[in-house]
């Protein structure tokens, strides 16, 4: 009758029209950017917030920030490179 659930889905399914940047704000998670209908991306069970780089920042300056490895951040964010306003995804902790 009734499904009670406890926690979000581990899956998501990228619906018709879907791009990346409309999933990354839906799901507050980097996601690759050669995304198709149709696929599944798997969500982690830790959770992102967005920091918003400011004028001079790095993967190594916002790790420092936020107590990360730079590498690591490097990895969640899929390697892209910071530059002011683009958004970097922190995991959680």
């Amino acid at each position: 009758m009734y499904e009670l659930k406890l926690a979000k889905s581990r899956y998501y399914r990228v619906k018709r029209g879907q791009s990346a940047s409309d999933i990354e704000n839906t799901l507050c998670m980097p996601v690759p950017q050669n995304i198709r209908e149709g696929m599944i991306i798997e969500v982690p069970r830790c959770n992102f917030f967005i920091y918003k780089a400011d004028v001079g920042d790095t993967y190594s300056s916002v790790a420092q920030k936020f107590g990360l490895e730079a590498e690591e951040l490097r990895r969640v964010n899929g390697g892209r490179a910071v530059f002011p306003t683009c958004r970097i995804f922190i995991p959680c902790k």
